[in-house]
């Protein structure tokens, strides 16, 4: 390739292009010293040498080039346009380690490149400069056709925290994509605005997120949970919705806050139709400890059978002189799955006052079933 009209400059090139492989370090930086000196003269040269095999070379140029700044941006622009895509992606990495407005425009065009990868290299490139000129140019990338694209579009206005920008970014997470969304919830969860709060819990009700073999639904949830209590009142809201996964998913986020002002809630989702949901509301309670006592009493007295058991088996977890009391008390249920589980809850318990009562039970011959457990439960309570 000639890069001057000047046959001595050509030769001069040449030379210097030479010594840019020399294994004498001092001639490397004397070459490269050189080529800063020629400015935009050499550039178009030091752009055509991106395309070598030699790593090391490569690197070394890059340098030169980033070094130049502006001095290089005319040959490296026109490189965009008529080399291979390997070169075009060197080209577009080496403009993501420069600075100013004529970078960007390079690059913004870049975005809107027929070539997918030269999108997603662009828009990573424009995050890593870190001007925020960029943000209108992302804005629309994330409209992409290429899911890829909007990745990268996203990721980057992420970095930049415009809030501004937070609604276009909530937007993705109903992308028919679901790696697109998952990106989305991350760079949300990065940003922790809480104004996104609203919109990341109303995702909860997209059942698309639970069908990604990835877990997706997992993250979402994760990010949520990373708000802490500041998505108290929107969890709380969540566990009025129609559909019992998202009530779940709503209990199962409160119950690390345990909060006090959302016992009534978990109370009343306790006695959900819907056993998954009753049973994370349990779970929820007893993080309360003895104070969720007077609830779970209540429910021994429910005509709800699976309900008791259930409530049996909370107290076990509980513990205390007064759970011991309520289990005793159970032990006289009609059902026998709910006497079995205050003899399992006695026995974890291992309250000696649970003897005499136990004892009564294990010589009785009505149930012999019955009978058995609480002998277990005996010999688990007087084991030393």
């Amino acid at each position: 390739m000639t890069w001057f009209s000047d046959p001595k400059e050509g030769i001069e090139i040449k030379r210097l292009l030479g010594m840019l492989s020399n294994p004498d370090l001092k001639k490397r930086n004397q070459a490269a010293r050189e080529f800063l000196k020629l400015g935009e003269k050499g550039a178009s040269a030091l752009v055509a040498t991106l395309e070598t095999q030699d790593n090391d070379l490569r690197e070394l140029v890059a340098r030169i080039l980033i070094r130049l700044g502006n001095k290089a941006l005319p040959a490296l622009h026109n490189t965009l346009s008529e080399s291979s895509l390997n070169k075009q992606d060197e080209v577009i990495e080496i403009l993501g380690e420069m600075k100013g407005k004529e970078v960007l425009e390079v690059l913004f065009q870049v975005l809107k490149n027929s070539e997918y990868r030269q999108r997603i290299l662009a828009a990573k490139m424009l995050a890593k400069i870190g001007d925020r000129q960029a943000t209108p140019q992302l804005l629309v990338a994330l409209s992409d056709s290429d899911p890829d694209v909007r990745i990268a579009a996203v990721i980057a206005l992420g970095k930049f925290r415009d809030p501004e920008t937070y609604l276009n970014i909530v937007d993705l997470l109903s992308d028919v994509e679901i790696n697109v969304r998952l990106a989305a919830v991350k760079v949300l969860g990065e940003i922790k605005a809480p104004s996104t709060i609203p919109y990341l819990v109303d995702a909860l009700q997209d059942s698309f997120w639970g069908y990604d073999k990835n877990n997706a639904i997992q993250t979402l949830v994760n990010v949520i949970a990373s708000f802490g209590k500041n998505a108290l009142s929107e969890l709380s809201k969540a566990m009025k919705s129609k559909d019992p996964n998202v009530r779940r998913y709503a209990i199962s986020l409160l119950r690390p806050l345990r909060e006090p002002q959302m016992m009534g809630a978990l109370e009343m989702a306790f006695y959900d139709t819907n056993y998954d949901v009753a049973e994370n509301a349990l779970a929820a309670l007893l993080e309360f400890g003895e104070g969720a006592l007077p609830i779970i009493a209540k429910a021994l007295v429910t005509p709800n059978e699976w309900l008791r058991e259930k409530s049996v088996w909370g107290l076990g977890e509980i513990g205390g002189e007064q759970a011991t009391i309520y289990l005793l008390e159970m032990l006289g249920d009609e059902a026998d799955s709910v006497r079995k589980e205050a003899i399992s809850s006695l026995k974890k318990l291992k309250d000696p006052h649970a003897l005499p009562t136990l004892r009564a039970i294990a010589s009785a011959r009505d149930n012999r079933e019955i009978s058995r457990l609480a002998r277990q439960a005996i010999a688990a309570i007087e084991a030393p």
